[in-house]
C-alpha cells in the first residue's frame, strides 16, 4: 500500500493545478488532462516535428537566400551561382542555411506558442513542407534563377500573414469551415492520416518502403543507397539533345546534358534491403505495441529507440560519419559534434524587399501563396481539432466552432509575418501535432511544451537536425492510422456524401497536398449535389415523361425516411408517382413489400420481412 501513496499524492497535485487559475485557463480539468501529460505530449509533438529544422534550412537554402552572383569568388561572373567549385558562393550558402535553422526554429517557437497561449489547442506551428518548395523552386527559382527575388518573395509573405490575421479577426476562416459540408470535414481528417503515412513511408522523411518509379510513380523500395539511381525529367526537345556534341569535339569526350537530377530517387535493385528501413519498422512495430499495453510515451520511446542506434556510426545504419546510410554524414557528424550552437538568424532576418511587388510576378505568389495556406492550414487546423473531439467529446460545437477559435485561426497568421520577417517561408499548423494528441496532448499545453523545445533548440541544433527521418516516420505512420477513425462518421450509404469524401482522401496523399484534396472534395460535393438539387426538382414536380425516368434520388428518399412520411399513391397512367410534393412512391426503388387492400391507392408500405 505504501508504493502507491507517492502517486495519491502526484494525483492531488494534479487535481490542485486543475482547480487553480492557470488549469481553469487551459481547462484542464474540463479536458481530463494534466500538466505531466501534456508535457509528454508537447515532447512527443516536437520530435516528430524536429525533423523541419534541417529540412526546410536545406529546401531554402536551395533558393539561394539572399546570395546573388556578387557573393561569388569574382563577383558579378554571370553563372557563378551555379557553380558548385565556387568557394564564395558555396561558402554564401553555408552562412544562408545556418541562419536559417535558426529563423526554422525560431518562427516555429514564436508561432507554437500563439496556439497554446491563444488558441489552447495541442497544434505546432511551423513552416509547411510543400509551401517552402514552392517558394524555392517555383518562386525564387534555383539558386535564385526565378521570377522572384528572394528578398521580394519574403516581403510577399509578410503581406499574407496580415492578411491571413485579417481574415481570422472577421471570422472569414471560421465561416468557411461552416460552409463545408460534414462529409468533406470528417474526410479531410482521414485524408492528412493518409498523407501523413504516405509521408511516413517515403524515404526522404520517413522508412523508404515506398519509392518513386517511373512508370508507376511509386513502388516498393527499401533499397540501400548504393543501389538507387536518380531520376531526370526531359522535355523532347532536350532528350535529342542528351549528349553535347559541340562540346565534345571541344574537350574531345562526350559530355551529358542531361540537366539537374531529380531529388526522387529510383531502387535499381535490392528492394527491401535497407538496413535504415527495417530499423525504421522494428521501431513503428515498438510504438504499436506499447501502445496496445497502453505504455505511456510510446512514440517517444519508439523515435528515441531508432534515433540513438543511428547514431552510433560505423554501422549499416549509422546516420552519422563515414559510410552513413544517407549520403552528407561527414557534414552531419562534424555539426553533431558542435552539440551546441549560438543561435543567429542576422544573414537572412529584415532581408524584405517591398519595391519588388510592383511585378506581376510577385502578386501571383502572393495569391497562390495565400490560398494554398489558407486551405491548407485551415483544414488541417479543423482536422487536428476534431482529433481533439474524439478524445474530448463536446469540443467541437454544432456550428463547427470552439472556444478560442479566432485566436487559433489568427496564431498561424502571426507565425507567418515573424517567419518573413525571419527569412523563411510561411508557417502553419502542422500535421505531425496528432502524435501529440495521440499520446494525450488535449490543450495548449502540449504546444506551449512544444515551443519551449524549440527555444532550447535554438541553442541544440546539431543534436536535434540530427534525427534521421527513418526514426520520425514510425510516429507518422501510425498517427496516419488512427486518423482514419473519422471515417466511420461518414454516411457511405449515400453516394452524394460518400463520392465527395473519398475524393477529399484520395487526392490528399496522391497530389501530396491537403489544399488540392479539399479543393476537390468540395468542387465535387458542389457538382454532384448541385446537379442533384436540379434532378430532385424535377422529380417533385412530376414532369412528364422525365420524371419517369429519374426516379426519386438517395436525398429525397432518405429525407422522407427520417420524416416518416410514408404515404404513397399511385397513377397507372404514369407508373407511380408522388401523391403530393414531398411524398414519393419508392416501390420501384426499395425492398420494401406492400399490404394490398384491393385498392392500390391505399397500398401501404410495411417493414421488410426478415432473413
Amino acid at each position: 500500500m505504501e508504493g502507491e501513496k507517492p502517486l495519491g499524492r502526484f494525483k492531488a497535485a494534479n487535481m490542485w493545478i486543475n482547480d487553480t487559475k492557470f488549469g481553469k485557463f487551459f481547462c484542464l480539468g474540463e479536458r481530463k488532462s494534466s500538466v505531466a501529460t501534456e508535457m509528454r505530449a508537447g515532447l512527443v509533438t516536437f520530435l516528430t516535428m524536429a525533423y523541419i529544422l534541417a529540412v526546410n534550412a536545406q529546401i531554402l537554402t536551395d533558393s539561394g537566400g539572399p546570395c546573388t552572383i556578387n557573393d561569388c569568388t569574382v563577383p558579378g561572373t554571370l553563372g557563378c551561382n551555379f557553380d558548385p567549385t565556387d568557394v564564395g558562393y558555396t561558402n554564401c550558402l553555408a552562412r544562408t542555411k545556418k541562419s536559417l535553422i535558426t529563423a526554422t526554429a525560431a518562427s516555429s517557437c514564436i508561432g507554437t506558442f500563439f496556439m497554446g497561449a491563444g488558441g489552447n489547442l495541442p497544434i505546432g506551428v511551423a513552416p509547411g513542407m510543400g509551401l517552402n518548395a514552392y517558394f524555392a523552386y517555383n518562386v525564387v527559382g534555383f539558386h535564385g534563377s526565378g521570377n522572384v527575388s528572394y528578398k521580394t518573395a519574403l516581403a510577399a509573405i509578410f503581406v499574407e500573414g496580415w492578411i491571413f490575421i485579417l481574415l481570422a479577426v472577421t471570422g472569414a476562416r471560421g465561416k468557411l469551415i461552416q460552409m463545408v459540408p460534414r462529409s468533406v470535414m470528417l474526410a479531410t481528417s482521414a485524408g492528412i492520416g493518409l498523407f501523413l503515412a504516405h509521408i511516413g513511408l517515403q524515404s526522404s522523411e520517413g522508412l523508404g518502403v515506398i519509392q518513386f518509379d517511373g512508370a508507376t510513380l511509386v513502388t516498393l523500395g527499401g533499397c540501400p543507397v548504393k543501389d538507387q539511381a536518380h531520376m531526370y525529367t526531359l522535355t523532347e526537345e532536350a532528350a535529342s539533345q542528351v549528349c553535347n556534341v559541340t562540346a565534345a569535339e571541344a574537350v574531345g569526350a562526350t559530355i551529358p546534358n542531361i540537366g539537374n537530377a531529380s531529388s526522387a530517387m529510383h531502387c535499381m535493385r535490392g528492394r527491401m534491403e535497407s538496413a535504415t528501413m527495417w530499423l525504421g519498422i522494428s521501431g513503428f512495430l515498438i510504438i504499436a505495441l506499447a501502445m496496445r499495453q497502453r505504455v505511456r510515451g510510446a512514440m517517444l520511446v519508439g523515435i528515441l529507440w531508432v534515433t540513438f542506434i543511428s547514431w552510433i556510426p560505423g554501422s549499416a545504419v549509422s546516420y552519422l560519419g563515414e559510410g552513413a546510410s544517407i549520403p552528407g554524414g561527414e557534414d552531419r557528424m562534424d555539426y553533431f559534434k558542435n552539440v551546441v550552437a549560438a543561435p543567429d538568424a542576422s544573414f537572412t532576418a529584415g532581408k524584405l524587399d517591398f519595391g519588388g511587388l510592383k511585378q506581376g510576378e510577385a502578386w501571383l505568389a502572393l495569391i497562390t501563396f495565400l490560398y494554398v495556406d489558407f486551405l491548407d492550414a485551415t483544414g488541417t487546423l479543423f482536422s487536428m481539432a476534431n482529433f481533439v473531439n474524439l478524445y474530448v467529446p463536446g469540443f467541437i460545437r454544432p456550428d463547427k466552432t470552439w472556444d478560442r477559435s479566432v485566436f487559433a485561426f489568427s496564431a498561424d497568421g502571426g507565425a507567418i509575418v515573424v517567419s518573413a520577417l525571419l527569412g523563411s517561408s510561411p508557417c502553419t499548423a502542422f500535421i505531425e501535432s496528432a502524435s501529440g494528441i495521440r499520446e494525450g496532448g488535449r490543450t495548449g499545453l502540449t504546444a506551449i511544451t512544444t515551443s519551449f523545445l524549440f527555444f532550447i533548440a535554438l541553442f541544440f541544433t546539431p543534436i536535434l537536425a540530427s534525427i534521421p527521418p527513418y526514426a520520425v516516420g514510425p510516429a507518422l505512420i501510425t498517427v496516419g492510422a488512427l486518423m482514419l477513425g473519422n471515417v466511420v462518421k461518414i454516411r457511405w450509404d449515400l453516394v452524394s456524401e460518400a463520392v465527395p469524401a473519398f475524393v477529399t482522401i484520395a487526392l490528399m496523399p496522391l497530389t501530396y497536398s491537403i489544399a488540392y484534396g479539399f479543393i476537390g472534395g468540395i468542387v465535387t460535393y458542389i457538382l454532384l449535389n448541385g446537379a442533384g438539387w436540379v434532378l430532385d426538382w424535377i422529380t417533385l414536380k412530376n414532369i412528364p415523361y422525365i420524371s419517369r425516368i429519374i426516379g426519386p434520388s438517395e436525398i429525397l428518399l432518405d429525407r422522407a425516411e427520417g420524416a416518416g412520411k410514408n404515404v404513397y399513391a399511385h397513377d397507372a397512367s404514369s407508373g407511380g408517382t408522388l401523391a403530393h410534393e414531398g411524398q414519393i412512391d419508392t416501390r420501384k426503388h426499395t425492398n420494401l413489400e406492400t399490404e394490398s387492400t384491393g385498392d392500390e391507392s391505399d397500398d401501404k408500405p410495411v417493414k421488410p420481412s426478415s432473413v
